[in-house]
């Protein structure tokens, strides 16, 4: 029993090549949570490139044997793939489980045995297909694509680990530009303040309670013990948190500046 591989030709070019260019999308919409409006996504453009090798190989099992002295042959068409279906799938993609079995079945063999004669059939094709594939403008697109999504993810979890869920696209674009630097400063602002909350907070754990904001447990300015150093970066924190957080800016009902003013009294600025 053996693998045979048929070169046969296809008369209509694969319409699935790459795409050739990564876009950003703009989308211009708010979801609340005093998220700007503008958001960033990306999207491949519609032309793509031309796949023109018509190239297809039928894949079968082959079985001789002998039968009152004549040899006879039998034949399992597994599947057929074209030549670009080997650079982006595997051959097992290309038929249905249940139709393999019943061949197998048939054919009287394992499965395992059957993969061991289709691959040590198919491994020289297939390194040749994509040897000639890393030649053509196409791969190298495709690689670059890759290595922009891969970098894209890997900046968007180390920035939402920093910042919060889902914040990166409202400051960087799908190739890392910066979109929104206004907003990414009113993160660090916030980030910058909700580490100073905690840090003061520890710090006098016996002296304050931070359960309610309408408490009277902040300490008094007589008791702020901030370095002149730590006073320049709180008051630059209380300046741009005050234009984000003023009532006729934030439209709520003043809560968040009530909170902010004590902070500033807290702090001693």
């Amino acid at each position: 029993m053996f693998c045979v591989i048929q070169k046969i030709q296809k008369k209509k070019q694969d319409p699935y090549g790459t795409h050739k260019e990564l876009q950003v999308t703009i989308n211009n919409w708010s979801i609340g949570n005093n998220k700007p409006a503008v958001h960033y996504g990306y999207m491949y453009s519609d032309e793509r490139y031309e796949r023109p090798i018509l190239d297809a190989y039928k894949i079968s099992i082959h079985h001789s044997y002998r039968e009152e002295g004549k040899v006879k042959k039998k034949q399992w068409v597994i599947c057929t793939m074209g030549y670009y279906d080997f650079i982006d799938s595997w051959y097992g993609d290309h038929y249905s489980d249940r139709t393999l079995k019943e061949k197998l079945k048939e054919m009287g063999i394992e499965e395992d045995t059957f993969h061991e004669l289709v691959h040590t059939k198919l491994e020289p094709l297939i390194k040749r297909i994509e040897q000639e594939f890393q030649q053509t403008e196409e791969y190298k697109v495709k690689k670059e694509q890759e290595a922009i999504l891969a970098a894209h993810r890997t900046a968007e979890v180390a920035f939402e680990k920093e910042y919060g869920q889902d914040e990166y696209k409202y400051c960087y674009d799908v190739f890392g530009t910066l979109r929104n630097p206004a907003y990414l400063e009113e993160l660090k602002v916030k980030k910058k303040m909700q580490e100073e909350y905690t840090r003061r907070s520890y710090e006098g754990s016996n002296k304050r309670n931070y359960n309610s904001y309408g408490s009277s447990s902040y300490y008094t300015a007589s008791q702020s013990n901030y370095t002149d150093d730590e006073k320049k970066v709180l008051h630059e924190i209380y300046r741009m948190a005050s234009k984000k957080f003023h009532p006729d800016v934030s439209g709520d009902d003043g809560s968040k500046m009530k909170f902010l003013t004590k902070l500033k009294e807290q702090w001693d600025l």
